[in-house]
């Protein structure tokens, strides 16, 4: 009964966990697809289309292999820096490895073998045997019973036998597994004593004063030996801020962006950071790389300095410094950064009257080629209370476009409206290049007439659209000083002026090939390569290997090669005679502009003045409401409602548009239910609006949430990122219960089955995640008569989706699928597991270590949001999201809405160059309007969901659908009986667990991040009881899921 570890590599290859389902695609003959009167399903995904899809997804390869159990049952000889680094990655996250440095994990996990214990109950280790190696469990759980009678369970993440010694130690009390299948990774003890002992040779100290200010740490990130140097892991506050300008070793290429994504862990303010910087600036040896670490500041973070009056005027010092000392190349990469990092505000004026003056001067306008620019603000005024300030750019007044407009029909509008809300956007690089030109135009006495077309392009591609990620245009060292200011028009011109100070400021890597499944961090876990960028990957120009934060969850890389003035949305525009035209028009296309093309369509021979566009709508009482549009009013695709429409209004006629049949017909339209709905379009719309959530949180709030801090700007995105996966988990069972007839309960179950497979394509795993625990929760899954009826293929389907959030071995199926390479932005992560992660290399590790700030942890801690961040690095197109698929869906996505992009096809690429054709030429306009429609129904239907989250209500309403003596077990002649095994009614591995669980405990309750269910347990332990950097402890945390008990190791 006594097991001996031993490495597996060579001995015995163990089977993968993963099955490959194979579904039966011989016809149904159930009640379950009987057609459903007065509930069409739409065509778009009838259950024959999508036979074929489910069977193909479900085999998907990336299911099929364990990378982590392929490197662990390799011979430890065998395996390749690669493989170590994949070990790095999955035990970095078990307590067990808490407060080692980063090169002592490495070398335990190039030692470390692996064993497995297949059955429950199996003798580990007997009382008094010998111990001769240091264990950590992987998977399942262990419980030791000691002499006097006493019991105790470890689980995944203890450790758990020898010390760093080399004296004998013996176990104390008889170690047998909990559950089957339990896993672990064994040290040998000569090998764990040396890896530990040898950690003081490693490191270098650096003294003031006789006092300890900065340690740092000797590693090694290749075998050989070619890339070594020495590693911050730990300093004072001061010393690792004065480190932002000394040279920094090739395995610390990221300590800069480290340090500004988590300096306010440990410093009060910014200012602090802010005042080095401008007294190290007057220093010539550190000018260079001062400017380096202030536009790095501004590019990652920029919301350190938007609404901090302080953190502004430093902005303002440095700007004068730059200027001062003519480093004009420099100041305008700053500009730059500025204006691309800004978002849009939204500014909010009453006026007491028409006549009274506004608070602020304008410039520019489109006969100048330029948008619309604040220069000067009325100091005191409302306009200054608000926040509207000089160099700010108006992108919208009222809803109406102001990036293409003349400044006097700016005026005209600002004066004509007494309640103005504006948009606005800083953008001080435009503004300035607007200033040069009007100086240049009052030097030499004659105005800058722009070339024809040269007009919509400079205020349609000012810097407010463009994005631009600082190192991608990034050049300080050897700007040409004496070129002359070039107006910034179009993309092609700013592309340009880029491509001139493309000269990288930050240390040069040959290796600048990175995926989402792979790390740039060679601080934390080594190198590693690929050898092409994923196609995925539209990187305009070169993508720069120096800086790990260019691509951040909030950034977008500027494609110059974009043509978003393409026609892509289409308007349905009728007459009073109700006869009906279908108009392309493109994002920005004005009203006007909409009856000119209505005007020519309908074949009238009236001017257009005589014309104008009407919007009439129908409220949910009947009344009809009409109104006429501004002329200069856009966006008219996304502003129409389902219960609306457009109509071509002759202003010399009082003819009623719409009559009482015509409305009620335009109110039974705008009644959405869910089975009406695209399985396809609900998928898109959920990616879409998680995708919009997920990039906006800034980085700096995963820090903010973290560590509990008060900031300025707080942690709002990230919140409502986090609200999100229990929104859509009760709304899947709210629409579920609430529906009394049992056949249509079957189909919205298989409704969402359906929606769930499509997420998995958008790469949505968070509505993926969602919408298998709405189908789980105990209110749900107990309805047996309803899963019944559910056609196999569904349930095994089902039983697919689920698997791949199994929870065993931290998961370990999840995190394979979304650290393949084959997996490329944009992503939508599993918010349970960023947060879990995080937690656990917080309270998992000391902040503060003998005094000194644990860097080490902070670093670790920067590249997991880094990781994140890079999932959101690629903007999420509708138009694309199922271009790989075999079958040609007929609907392609929202047209009108989420996609500069989604009115073209890319059908050809050759050279990183994308072949273009308008989708017209594929679909008539038509189509083209119906499926925008389906858009704008799931957008509907989306936003007004009425979701029902207390649990004894979904209780109540589950035992109205079948009573409680429905779900007593099924009779062993059941005819349905061989499904049992993946319906709901039977446990179901993995996730099936937590039902029973949720039986117990508030389903609203359960669900709350961070107690869902993926979470282990972390009360927090003082920093006195947790164990020394570095060295062993027989403390750690426990981290099975579900269990809040704190273990001691053995030994």
């Amino acid at each position: 009964n006594v097991f001996t570890f031993r490495c597996y590599a060579n001995d015995l290859r163990l089977c993968m966990d993963y099955v490959l389902l194979h579904f039966n695609t011989a016809t149904e003959s159930e009640a379950g697809d009987m057609d459903l009167s007065g509930l069409p399903e739409t065509a778009v995904d009838s259950e024959d289309d999508d036979d074929e899809e489910d069977i193909e997804r479900a085999s998907d390869p990336l299911m099929s292999r364990d990378i982590v159990r392929d490197c662990l049952e390799k011979d430890p000889i065998d395996r390749t820096d690669d493989d170590i680094e994949q070990l790095l990655e999955f035990m970095h996250q078990l307590p067990a490895f808490a407060n080692m440095t980063m090169s002592v994990r490495r070398e335990l996990c190039a030692v470390m073998v692996f064993a497995v214990v297949e059955r429950a109950g199996t003798i580990v280790l007997n009382d008094g045997e010998e111990l001769d190696s240091w264990s950590v469990i992987l998977n399942g759980s262990v419980e030791v019973t000691y002499p006097d009678g006493r019991t105790e369970i470890l689980c995944m993440g203890n450790s758990f036998g020898v010390s760093p010694t080399m004296e004998k130690e013996y176990m104390k009390g008889v170690m047998r597994t909990k559950v089957d299948d339990c896993q672990f990774v064994c040290i040998a003890q000569q090998d764990y004593c040396r890896i530990l002992n040898q950690v003081e040779k490693n490191m270098q100290k650096v003294e003031e004063e006789g006092e300890i200010v900065m340690v740092k740490e000797h590693r090694e990130l290749d075998r050989t030996g070619t890339r070594k140097g020495h590693i911050v892991i730990k300093g004072t506050a001061e010393r690792l801020t004065m480190h932002l300008v000394e040279e920094h070793s090739v395995v610390d290429p990221t300590f800069i962006e480290d340090f500004l994504l988590t300096y306010r862990t440990f410093l009060s303010s910014p200012m602090e950071v802010g005042k080095k910087l401008l007294e190290w600036f007057n220093d010539p040896s550190l000018r260079d790389k001062v400017t380096r670490v202030v536009l790095l500041w501004v590019n990652n973070h920029f919301n350190d300095f938007e609404g901090d009056p302080a953190m502004t005027r430093f902005l303002e010092e440095f700007e004068n410094n730059l200027e001062r000392e003519k480093m004009g190349g420099h100041l305008r990469l700053l500009n730059i950064a500025c204006a691309a990092k800004a978002k849009r505000r939204l500014i909010t004026l009453t006026k007491p009257s028409r006549e009274a003056p506004l608070p602020f001067i304008l410039l520019g306008g489109s006969e100048k080629g330029f948008g619309i620019f604040v220069d000067s603000v009325d100091f005191g005024s409302k306009a200054t209370e608000a926040g509207l300030k000089r160099g700010d750019q108006i992108l919208e007044v009222n809803g109406q476009n102001f990036e293409n407009i003349q400044l006097s029909k700016a005026m005209e509008i600002l004066r004509n409206n007494t309640h103005l809300s504006i948009t606005v956007k800083t953008n001080l690089f435009v503004f300035k290049e607007l200033l040069t030109r009007l100086s240049e135009e009052k030097r030499n006495g004659a105005p800058h007439l722009p070339k024809i077309g040269d007009i919509k392009k400079a205020s349609r591609y000012s810097i407010p659209d463009l994005a631009v990620d600082v190192e991608q245009v990034i050049g300080l060292e050897k700007v040409n000083k004496k070129s002359k200011a070039n107006t910034v028009g179009g993309r092609n011109k700013l592309k340009k002026i880029l491509d001139k100070t493309r000269i990288s400021i930050l240390p040069q890597k040959p290796y600048n090939d990175i995926g989402i499944g792979q790390s740039q961090d060679d601080s934390i876990v080594g190198l590693r390569q690929t050898k092409h960028i994923p196609p995925a990957l539209p990187v305009s120009g070169t993508l720069s290997s120096s800086n790990p934060d260019l691509l951040q969850s909030h950034h977008r890389i500027l494609d110059f090669n974009t043509t978003p003035d393409l026609p892509d949305q289409v308007l349905r525009v009728f007459k009073a005679d109700q006869q009906s035209r279908y108009i392309m028009i493109s994002k920005d296309t004005t009203a006007k502009e909409v009856v000119i093309q209505a005007i020519r369509e309908f074949a009238l021979t009236a001017t257009p003045d005589a014309y104008s566009l009407c919007e009439v709508s129908v409220t949910p009482e009947g009344v009809i409401k009409q109104r006429r549009l501004p002329d200069q009013l856009s966006k008219l695709a996304d502003r129409i409602q389902l219960s609306g429409r457009y109509y071509l209004k002759n202003n010399m006629e009082t003819e009623t548009l719409c009559s009482d049949e015509d409305a009620q017909e335009l109110l039974r339209e705008s009644q959405i239910s869910l089975l009406q709905l695209s399985t396809v379009e609900v998928a898109t719309q959920l990616s879409m609006r998680n995708f919009e959530l997920f990039r906006n949180i800034e980085p700096t709030e995963y820090i903010d949430d973290l560590f509990k801090l008060k900031s300025k700007t707080g942690c709002t995105n990230l919140k409502k990122f986090e609200e999100v996966i229990n929104q859509e988990t009760f709304w899947v069972a709210s629409e579920i219960l609430r529906e009394t007839n049992q056949l249509k309960r079957m189909k919205i179950i298989k409704h969402f089955i359906k929606i769930a497979l499509h997420c998995r394509e958008c790469k949505n795993f968070n509505s993926m995640f969602a919408i298998i625990s709405g189908l789980n929760l105990a209110p749900v899954a107990r309805l047996r008569t309803t899963w019944e009826k559910l056609p196999s293929k569904y349930e095994k389907l089902f039983q697919d989706l689920q698997d791949l959030f199994d929870p065993s071995r931290n998961m370990a199926k999840y995190r394979n699928v979304l650290n393949s390479q084959n997996l490329q932005p944009p992503i939508i992560p599993l918010f349970p597991v960023i947060k879990k992660d995080l937690t656990f290399l917080h309270e998992g590790n000391d902040s503060k270590v003998e005094g000194l700030v644990n860097f080490e942890k902070l670093r670790m801690i920067a590249k997991e949001i880094r990781h994140v961040g890079r999932m959101a690095s690629v903007n999420m197109d509708p138009a694309l999201m199922f271009r790989t698929r075999k079958k040609k869906w007929r609907s392609l996505g929202s047209l009108s809405q989420g996609s500069t992009n989604a009115a073209v096809l890319d059908v050809a690429q050759t050279g990183g160059h994308k072949k273009r054709v308008r989708r017209s030429s594929f679909l008539n306009a038509k189509k083209l309007y119906e499926d925008a429609q389906m858009a704008r129904k799931v957008k509907q239907y989306l936003s007004n969901l009425d979701l029902e989250m207390d649990e004894e209500s979904l209780q109540t309403l589950s035992l109205q659908c079948e009573p409680a003596t429905n779900t007593l077990p099924k009779n062993t002649g059941d005819k349905r009986s061989g499904k049992s095994e993946t319906s709901p009614v039977a446990p179901r591995a993995g996730i099936q667990q937590k039902v029973q669980q949720q039986q117990q405990h508030k389903v609203n309750q359960a669900l709350q991040v961070p107690a869902v269910s993926l979470y282990p347990s972390r009360k927090k332990v003082p920093v006195k009881d947790l164990p020394p950097f570095g060295k062993w402890s027989n403390e750690t945390f426990g981290l099975e899921i579900g269990e809040k008990k704190k273990v001691k190791l053995l030994g």
